[in-house]
């Protein structure tokens, strides 16, 4: 069987709940793909809805295009707001493949849900590519596809390699409308650790796709000569290797590229020390994000965290002593976790100036142990699997239940958690006041007091304009905890 593409759309579909609003930057997965196409001239646009788009803008954007293949983005949580999309726009004129989490876990699966073409599991940077240039579709490696009534997978093939892949430039993209000036930047993609909990193996296999740090330098340089002093690193585990993260610093400072805003959300507390977090700091790293999941030793060893309280708390003291802005992030709910394990995580939240912390509901993704666990034990107190298309699971109640840990001391542990985020970012919000003002303190309790903290959380979901404002006064008095108010 062998078909070949002219004319590829990638839509980007939006994130609705507490996601929702206008993204900081342009989405990298659909980013690689639209710059494979590009260097292989094959005739390609982009539809990133979270700006906004809605489906009538998606059909006039077909129409306008006239794609013969369109690649959807599919997370896991909200899945069903682009199977509704997919099912509103489904015609003859055109393929349909979908990627991206939903896509590398559910696989065939995804074929009984919607009427779509191709499943393509982990990268799909080289597949799309054979796909478009009409490779035979039983010698594509990755590709889910339908071959009369029949679902055929094929191999799975992860190059490890990410050198060979062009950084994206992200031209078919309208990057003046983002919420920030800001890119995003892989340098490694997937996890070697096995945590109960994480997707990330299901979704990318254990293992790690590595980019040259010359090359990580290139990106960085290409953006910096456009303007750009905003960068996210979006790696599950970016400092793996200590040396390898120390040649990007170096190469960074030996290349002129200074005055640098960066973001880092994938550090594992085990794999950084005094050394790498001064190099870091001096390059311009400012805001990094540790996983902390739980906040003892009997919870680190549930859920096969392989790194111990002590050093989670060393990484945490040493961070804020050098002044980075520090975000921890906890995991309320995990099997054996009581109620005593949560008020540990609590207490760590509390116990250093950090600048956020994030207490997530303990969600089963499929094709984890978590969610294996659950099934197997039938401790859903929800729908199953209706659960990733609900909002309130994700904004406070729980999916599951357990015998130490039963559904109404859940409820009341993660109304309990929000107000252990607010408090930490009050405390944020005056700590850097004071040095402004006096008023710190007294204006950290006007502006979290119940009734106006309220008003800022609506205001960041459903206002662009009040969102904008509200980032740019986080940025000019260095409040970046303020931009996680949802």
């Amino acid at each position: 069987m062998k078909l070949c593409y002219k004319r590829v759309l990638l839509c980007m579909p939006p994130l609705p709940g507490v996601y929702q609003g206008v993204p900081p930057a342009p989405p990298g997965g659909i980013g690689y793909l639209s710059e494979v196409l590009s260097q292989e001239n094959i005739e390609n646009d982009v539809i990133d809805m979270r700006l906004g788009y809605t489906l009538e803008d998606l059909k006039n954007k077909i129409k306008k295009f006239k794609p013969d293949l369109i690649g959807f983005t599919v997370n896991t949580y909200r899945y069903d707001v682009p199977y509704s999309y997919i099912s509103s726009i489904k015609c003859k004129d055109f393929d349909i493949m979908v990627g991206g989490p939903q896509a590398s876990v559910e696989r065939k699966k995804i074929f009984e849900e919607i009427d779509v073409e191709y499943v393509t599991k982990f990268g799909g940077e080289k597949l799309i590519v054979e796909l478009c240039k009409g490779k035979p579709l039983e010698e594509i490696k990755g590709l889910i596809y339908k071959k009369d009534k029949e679902i055929i997978e094929n191999p799975d093939e992860i190059d490890l390699d990410l050198s060979k892949l062009p950084f994206p430039k992200y031209k078919k993209f309208e990057l003046n409308k983002y919420i920030r000036k800001q890119i995003k930047i892989s340098t490694t993609q997937g996890c070697l650790y096995k945590c109960t909990f994480c997707s990330v193996a299901a979704v990318t296999g254990r293992r790690l796709r590595i980019k040259d740090p010359s090359l990580v330098i290139e990106e960085f340089k290409y953006w910096y000569d456009k303007g750009y002093r905003e960068f996210d690193i979006v790696d599950d585990n970016f400092i793996f290797d200590k040396q390898r993260t120390l040649d990007i610093c170096n190469g960074l400072i030996n290349n002129g590229i200074k005055n640098l805003d960066i973001t880092c959300g994938g550090i594992r507390a085990d794999s950084v020390d005094r050394e790498i977090l001064e190099k870091m700091r001096i390059v311009g790293f400012k805001q990094i994000s540790f996983g902390v999941e739980g906040g003892n030793n009997k919870m680190l060893k549930l859920i096969k965290k392989s790194e111990t309280i002590e050093q989670i708390e060393e990484s945490i003291k040493i961070a804020c002593e050098l002044g980075f802005d520090v975000c921890l992030f906890f995991i309320i709910g995990m099997p054996g976790e009581t109620v005593k394990d949560v008020k540990d995580s609590f207490r760590l939240a509390l116990k250093y100036p950090i600048n956020n912390a994030n207490f997530h509901n303990a969600v089963p993704t499929p094709d984890t142990e978590l969610y294996n666990y659950v099934v197997k034990n039938n401790l859903f107190v929800v729908k199953h699997p209706d659960y990733l298309n609900d909002i309130s699971q994700f904004e406070g109640m729980p999916i599951f239940e357990t015998p130490e840990f039963p559904l109404i001391k859940r409820l009341k542990m993660l109304k309990q958690a929000k107000k252990i985020e607010k408090e930490v970012l009050r405390r944020t919000f005056a700590r850097k006041l004071r040095k402004y003002s006096i008023l710190g303190e007294i204006s950290s309790h006007i502006v979290f007091f119940k009734p106006f903290y309220s008003f800022l959380q609506k205001s960041m979901r459903y206002s662009k304009t009040v969102k904008k404002t509200l980032v740019y006064f986080a940025r000019r008095f260095d409040l970046k905890g303020m931009e996680t108010i949802r």
